[in-house]
Protein backbone atom coordinates (compact mmCIF):
# COMPACT_ATOMS: atom_id res chain seq x y z
CA UNK A 1 0.00 0.00 0.00
CA UNK A 2 2.80 2.33 0.87
CA UNK A 3 4.48 1.66 -2.49
CA UNK A 4 1.41 2.76 -4.46
CA UNK A 5 1.06 5.88 -2.33
CA UNK A 6 4.65 6.88 -3.02
CA UNK A 7 4.17 6.25 -6.73
CA UNK A 8 1.09 8.59 -6.87
CA UNK A 9 2.90 11.30 -4.95
CA UNK A 10 6.00 11.22 -7.11
CA UNK A 11 3.88 11.21 -10.27
CA UNK A 12 1.97 14.36 -9.23
CA UNK A 13 5.24 16.02 -8.31
CA UNK A 14 6.82 15.33 -11.70
CA UNK A 15 3.68 16.31 -13.62
CA UNK A 16 3.27 19.74 -12.01
CA UNK A 17 6.97 20.56 -11.94
CA UNK A 18 7.31 21.39 -15.74
CA UNK A 19 4.31 23.79 -15.58
CA UNK A 20 5.86 25.57 -12.65
CA UNK A 21 9.18 25.81 -14.48
CA UNK A 22 7.44 27.25 -17.55
CA UNK A 23 5.56 29.83 -15.47
CA UNK A 24 8.69 30.93 -13.71
CA UNK A 25 10.53 31.10 -17.02
CA UNK A 26 7.87 33.32 -18.64
CA UNK A 27 7.78 35.56 -15.61
CA UNK A 28 11.53 35.99 -15.65
CA UNK A 29 11.49 36.76 -19.40
CA UNK A 30 8.82 39.42 -18.97
CA UNK A 31 10.50 41.01 -15.99
CA UNK A 32 14.18 40.98 -16.98
CA UNK A 33 13.81 40.96 -20.80
CA UNK A 34 16.02 37.95 -21.43
CA UNK A 35 17.19 37.39 -24.92
CA UNK A 36 16.02 34.74 -27.29
CA UNK A 37 19.33 32.90 -26.80
CA UNK A 38 18.70 32.63 -23.06
CA UNK A 39 15.16 31.42 -23.69
CA UNK A 40 16.55 28.69 -25.91
CA UNK A 41 18.88 27.68 -23.12
CA UNK A 42 15.93 27.38 -20.74
CA UNK A 43 14.07 25.17 -23.22
CA UNK A 44 17.17 23.00 -23.39
CA UNK A 45 17.13 22.64 -19.60
CA UNK A 46 13.48 21.65 -19.85
CA UNK A 47 14.46 18.93 -22.33
CA UNK A 48 17.08 17.61 -19.91
CA UNK A 49 14.51 17.48 -17.12
CA UNK A 50 12.18 15.45 -19.32
CA UNK A 51 15.05 13.14 -20.19
CA UNK A 52 15.81 12.72 -16.49
CA UNK A 53 12.17 11.90 -15.78
CA UNK A 54 12.11 9.30 -18.53
CA UNK A 55 15.26 7.66 -17.19
CA UNK A 56 13.79 7.70 -13.68
CA UNK A 57 10.72 5.71 -14.69
CA UNK A 58 12.91 3.33 -16.68
CA UNK A 59 15.06 2.66 -13.62
CA UNK A 60 12.00 2.39 -11.36
CA UNK A 61 9.89 -0.04 -13.38
CA UNK A 62 12.42 -1.45 -15.82
CA UNK A 63 12.56 -1.13 -19.62
CA UNK A 64 10.31 -2.97 -22.01
CA UNK A 65 11.68 -6.21 -23.35
CA UNK A 66 12.61 -6.16 -27.00
CA UNK A 67 10.84 -8.37 -29.48
CA UNK A 68 12.84 -11.03 -31.38
CA UNK A 69 12.68 -8.87 -34.51
CA UNK A 70 14.13 -5.89 -32.63
CA UNK A 71 16.88 -8.03 -31.11
CA UNK A 72 17.92 -9.31 -34.58
CA UNK A 73 17.69 -5.89 -36.19
CA UNK A 74 20.86 -3.92 -36.90
CA UNK A 75 19.07 -0.61 -37.11
CA UNK A 76 20.29 2.23 -34.88
CA UNK A 77 16.71 2.79 -33.74
CA UNK A 78 16.67 -0.59 -32.00
CA UNK A 79 20.19 -0.31 -30.63
CA UNK A 80 20.66 0.20 -26.89
CA UNK A 81 23.32 2.84 -27.46
CA UNK A 82 24.07 4.96 -30.49
CA UNK A 83 27.30 3.79 -32.15
CA UNK A 84 30.04 6.30 -32.50
CA UNK A 85 31.60 7.07 -35.84
CA UNK A 86 34.95 5.34 -36.38
CA UNK A 87 37.72 7.61 -37.53
CA UNK A 88 40.80 5.68 -38.71
CA UNK A 89 44.15 6.98 -37.49
CA UNK A 90 46.35 8.80 -39.98
CA UNK A 91 48.52 6.44 -42.01
CA UNK A 92 52.28 6.74 -41.93
CA UNK A 93 52.72 4.90 -45.22
CA UNK A 94 53.90 6.74 -48.27
CA UNK A 95 51.67 7.30 -51.22
CA UNK A 96 52.71 5.15 -54.20
CA UNK A 97 53.02 8.15 -56.43
CA UNK A 98 55.17 10.10 -53.99
CA UNK A 99 58.72 9.90 -52.71
CA UNK A 100 59.42 10.25 -48.97
CA UNK A 101 55.74 10.93 -48.35
CA UNK A 102 55.69 14.06 -50.50
CA UNK A 103 53.69 14.32 -53.67
CA UNK A 104 55.54 15.19 -56.79
CA UNK A 105 53.88 16.12 -60.05
CA UNK A 106 55.63 16.45 -63.37
CA UNK A 107 55.09 19.56 -65.44
CA UNK A 108 52.84 19.21 -68.43
CA UNK A 109 55.79 19.54 -70.80
CA UNK A 110 57.48 16.49 -69.26
CA UNK A 111 54.26 14.49 -69.38
CA UNK A 112 53.83 15.22 -73.08
CA UNK A 113 57.44 14.25 -73.69
CA UNK A 114 57.11 10.78 -72.17
CA UNK A 115 53.64 9.99 -73.47
CA UNK A 116 53.43 7.17 -76.05
CA UNK A 117 57.14 6.41 -75.78
CA UNK A 118 57.92 2.64 -75.82
CA UNK A 119 59.70 1.38 -72.74
CA UNK A 120 62.82 -0.77 -72.75
CA UNK A 121 62.27 -4.47 -71.93
CA UNK A 122 63.12 -5.67 -68.44
CA UNK A 123 65.51 -8.29 -69.87
CA UNK A 124 67.40 -7.87 -73.13
CA UNK A 125 67.53 -10.91 -75.36
CA UNK A 126 70.87 -12.44 -76.24
CA UNK A 127 70.35 -11.41 -79.84
CA UNK A 128 69.85 -7.82 -78.65
CA UNK A 129 73.04 -8.14 -76.62
CA UNK A 130 74.80 -9.39 -79.72
CA UNK A 131 73.43 -6.55 -81.82
CA UNK A 132 74.50 -4.05 -79.16
CA UNK A 133 78.09 -5.33 -79.10
CA UNK A 134 78.46 -5.03 -82.87
CA UNK A 135 77.07 -6.13 -86.22
CA UNK A 136 80.32 -7.63 -87.47
CA UNK A 137 81.78 -11.05 -86.72
CA UNK A 138 85.16 -12.55 -87.49
CA UNK A 139 85.65 -16.27 -87.08
CA UNK A 140 87.34 -19.57 -87.87
CA UNK A 141 85.93 -22.93 -88.98
CA UNK A 142 87.33 -26.43 -88.68
CA UNK A 143 85.87 -29.76 -89.79
CA UNK A 144 85.72 -32.51 -92.39
CA UNK A 145 85.27 -32.49 -96.18
CA UNK A 146 83.53 -35.24 -98.19
CA UNK A 147 83.48 -35.83 -101.95
CA UNK A 148 80.82 -37.41 -104.17
CA UNK A 149 82.58 -38.46 -107.40
CA UNK A 150 82.65 -41.10 -110.14
CA UNK A 151 85.93 -42.58 -109.00
CA UNK A 152 84.66 -43.10 -105.45
CA UNK A 153 81.52 -44.81 -106.75
CA UNK A 154 79.37 -43.15 -104.07
CA UNK A 155 76.80 -41.45 -106.28
CA UNK A 156 73.18 -42.51 -105.80
CA UNK A 157 73.73 -44.37 -102.53
CA UNK A 158 70.94 -44.93 -100.04
CA UNK A 159 70.96 -42.93 -96.83
CA UNK A 160 72.38 -45.76 -94.76
CA UNK A 161 75.15 -46.56 -97.25
CA UNK A 162 75.82 -42.85 -97.71
CA UNK A 163 76.39 -42.20 -93.99
CA UNK A 164 78.41 -45.39 -93.58
CA UNK A 165 80.71 -44.48 -96.47
CA UNK A 166 81.36 -40.88 -95.45
CA UNK A 167 81.93 -41.75 -91.80
CA UNK A 168 85.02 -43.67 -92.93
CA UNK A 169 86.12 -41.58 -95.94
CA UNK A 170 86.67 -37.88 -95.40
CA UNK A 171 89.24 -35.14 -95.73
CA UNK A 172 90.25 -32.07 -93.77
CA UNK A 173 88.67 -28.61 -93.96
CA UNK A 174 89.51 -25.25 -92.41
CA UNK A 175 88.51 -21.68 -93.20
CA UNK A 176 88.07 -18.08 -92.13
CA UNK A 177 84.98 -15.94 -92.54
CA UNK A 178 83.43 -12.60 -91.71
CA UNK A 179 79.75 -12.01 -91.09
CA UNK A 180 77.60 -8.88 -91.12
CA UNK A 181 74.18 -8.78 -89.43
CA UNK A 182 71.92 -6.78 -91.70
CA UNK A 183 68.87 -7.05 -89.40
CA UNK A 184 67.15 -9.56 -87.11
CA UNK A 185 66.34 -11.83 -90.07
CA UNK A 186 69.26 -11.74 -92.51
CA UNK A 187 73.04 -11.80 -92.40
CA UNK A 188 75.71 -11.66 -95.10
CA UNK A 189 78.79 -13.86 -94.85
CA UNK A 190 82.04 -13.85 -96.84
CA UNK A 191 84.69 -16.51 -96.43
CA UNK A 192 87.50 -18.66 -97.76
CA UNK A 193 87.94 -22.41 -97.22
CA UNK A 194 90.73 -24.84 -97.84
CA UNK A 195 89.99 -28.56 -98.00
CA UNK A 196 91.51 -31.84 -99.09
CA UNK A 197 89.38 -34.44 -100.90
CA UNK A 198 90.41 -38.02 -101.57
CA UNK A 199 88.78 -41.34 -102.53
CA UNK A 200 89.56 -44.61 -104.27
CA UNK A 201 87.67 -47.05 -106.45
CA UNK A 202 85.96 -49.99 -104.75
CA UNK A 203 87.62 -53.35 -105.42
CA UNK A 204 84.72 -54.98 -107.22
CA UNK A 205 86.74 -56.08 -110.21
CA UNK A 206 90.26 -56.23 -111.44
CA UNK A 207 91.56 -52.80 -112.45
CA UNK A 208 94.38 -52.50 -114.98
CA UNK A 209 97.62 -51.13 -113.64
CA UNK A 210 97.56 -48.00 -115.80
CA UNK A 211 93.99 -46.92 -114.98
CA UNK A 212 92.85 -44.43 -112.34
CA UNK A 213 92.44 -46.00 -108.93
CA UNK A 214 92.42 -43.13 -106.46
CA UNK A 215 92.67 -39.33 -106.42
CA UNK A 216 93.48 -36.38 -104.17
CA UNK A 217 92.37 -32.81 -104.66
CA UNK A 218 93.35 -29.63 -102.80
CA UNK A 219 90.56 -27.08 -103.16
CA UNK A 220 90.50 -23.36 -102.37
CA UNK A 221 87.00 -21.94 -102.19
CA UNK A 222 85.74 -18.34 -101.99
CA UNK A 223 82.08 -17.72 -101.32
CA UNK A 224 79.43 -15.15 -100.44
CA UNK A 225 76.20 -16.32 -98.88
CA UNK A 226 73.05 -14.92 -97.32
CA UNK A 227 71.81 -16.40 -94.06
CA UNK A 228 68.17 -16.44 -93.02
CA UNK A 229 67.80 -16.59 -89.23
CA UNK A 230 64.71 -18.14 -87.68
CA UNK A 231 63.28 -15.84 -84.98
CA UNK A 232 61.57 -18.70 -83.11
CA UNK A 233 63.47 -18.24 -79.86
CA UNK A 234 64.33 -14.56 -79.68
CA UNK A 235 65.22 -14.76 -75.97
CA UNK A 236 67.22 -17.96 -76.35
CA UNK A 237 71.00 -18.11 -76.70
CA UNK A 238 70.52 -20.48 -79.67
CA UNK A 239 70.28 -19.16 -83.22
CA UNK A 240 69.11 -21.37 -86.11
CA UNK A 241 69.67 -20.35 -89.71
CA UNK A 242 69.68 -21.56 -93.31
CA UNK A 243 71.84 -20.15 -96.08
CA UNK A 244 72.34 -19.99 -99.82
CA UNK A 245 75.01 -18.29 -101.87
CA UNK A 246 77.45 -18.35 -104.74
CA UNK A 247 81.18 -18.91 -105.00
CA UNK A 248 84.13 -20.20 -106.99
CA UNK A 249 86.72 -22.84 -106.22
CA UNK A 250 90.16 -23.76 -107.54
CA UNK A 251 90.62 -27.49 -108.19
CA UNK A 252 93.97 -29.30 -108.36
CA UNK A 253 93.13 -32.99 -108.82
CA UNK A 254 95.84 -35.66 -109.02
CA UNK A 255 94.99 -39.21 -110.14
CA UNK A 256 96.99 -42.35 -109.22
CA UNK A 257 96.89 -45.97 -110.33
CA UNK A 258 97.03 -49.03 -108.09
CA UNK A 259 100.81 -48.82 -107.85
CA UNK A 260 100.76 -45.17 -106.80
CA UNK A 261 101.91 -43.76 -110.14
CA UNK A 262 100.33 -40.54 -111.45
CA UNK A 263 97.88 -41.11 -114.30
CA UNK A 264 97.39 -38.44 -116.95
CA UNK A 265 93.65 -38.25 -117.75
CA UNK A 266 94.43 -36.42 -121.04
CA UNK A 267 91.38 -34.19 -120.61
CA UNK A 268 91.48 -30.40 -120.74
CA UNK A 269 89.23 -28.57 -118.27
CA UNK A 270 89.33 -25.34 -116.33
CA UNK A 271 90.57 -25.57 -112.79
CA UNK A 272 88.40 -22.63 -111.68
CA UNK A 273 84.74 -23.55 -111.41
CA UNK A 274 81.58 -21.98 -109.95
CA UNK A 275 79.86 -23.48 -106.92
CA UNK A 276 76.51 -22.96 -105.16
CA UNK A 277 76.73 -23.26 -101.35
CA UNK A 278 73.55 -24.46 -99.57
CA UNK A 279 73.03 -25.59 -96.00
CA UNK A 280 71.97 -24.84 -92.46
CA UNK A 281 73.52 -24.29 -89.07
CA UNK A 282 72.99 -23.23 -85.50
CA UNK A 283 75.05 -21.30 -82.99
CA UNK A 284 75.17 -20.51 -79.30
CA UNK A 285 75.93 -16.98 -78.13
CA UNK A 286 78.28 -16.71 -75.16
CA UNK A 287 78.27 -13.73 -72.75
CA UNK A 288 81.76 -12.52 -73.79
CA UNK A 289 80.81 -11.69 -77.42
CA UNK A 290 81.86 -15.15 -78.60
CA UNK A 291 79.67 -17.44 -80.66
CA UNK A 292 80.10 -21.19 -81.01
CA UNK A 293 78.22 -23.13 -83.68
CA UNK A 294 77.94 -25.98 -86.15
CA UNK A 295 77.29 -25.80 -89.90
CA UNK A 296 76.50 -28.31 -92.62
CA UNK A 297 77.28 -27.01 -96.09
CA UNK A 298 76.43 -28.71 -99.39
CA UNK A 299 78.26 -27.63 -102.55
CA UNK A 300 76.54 -28.02 -105.92
CA UNK A 301 78.86 -27.84 -108.92
CA UNK A 302 78.51 -28.02 -112.69
CA UNK A 303 81.79 -29.87 -112.88
CA UNK A 304 82.46 -33.58 -113.51
CA UNK A 305 86.23 -33.63 -112.96
CA UNK A 306 86.46 -33.13 -109.24
CA UNK A 307 88.22 -36.50 -109.12
CA UNK A 308 90.22 -35.80 -112.30
CA UNK A 309 88.32 -38.30 -114.47
CA UNK A 310 84.87 -38.76 -115.95
CA UNK A 311 83.47 -42.28 -116.17
CA UNK A 312 80.46 -41.45 -118.35
CA UNK A 313 78.26 -40.56 -115.38
CA UNK A 314 75.57 -37.97 -116.06
CA UNK A 315 75.61 -36.63 -112.50
CA UNK A 316 78.02 -33.84 -111.62
CA UNK A 317 80.58 -34.24 -108.87
CA UNK A 318 79.72 -32.55 -105.56
CA UNK A 319 81.16 -32.21 -102.08
CA UNK A 320 79.94 -31.16 -98.63
CA UNK A 321 81.41 -29.89 -95.36
CA UNK A 322 80.81 -30.61 -91.68
CA UNK A 323 82.46 -28.05 -89.44
CA UNK A 324 82.56 -26.30 -86.11
CA UNK A 325 82.61 -22.50 -86.16
CA UNK A 326 83.75 -19.96 -83.59
CA UNK A 327 83.49 -16.21 -84.05
CA UNK A 328 83.90 -12.93 -82.18
CA UNK A 329 81.45 -10.04 -82.48
CA UNK A 330 82.60 -6.43 -82.64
Amino acid sequence: MLKYFLFIAISFFLLFQPNQIQAETKEQENLSGVSILEAGFLHQSEYHSMEFRDNFFRRLFGSRKKTPAERMSRSQRHATSRPQRYTPPPSNSQAPESHNGRRRSLPQSDLSAIRNVPKDPLHASLRDQEMSTGRWELGLSLGTAHSITDLAGNKGLSFGDFTDYHSNNFGFNMGIFTRYLMNDWFALSLGMDFMTLSAERPLVQDIPANEAFRFTNDIFEFYAKTEFMLPALSRSPFDIYAFAGIGIFFSDARVFDRDGRIVDPQVDYSQVQPVLPLGFGFSYTLPNSLKLGYEFGWRNTIFNYLDGVSLNNERYDNYFLNRIKISYGF
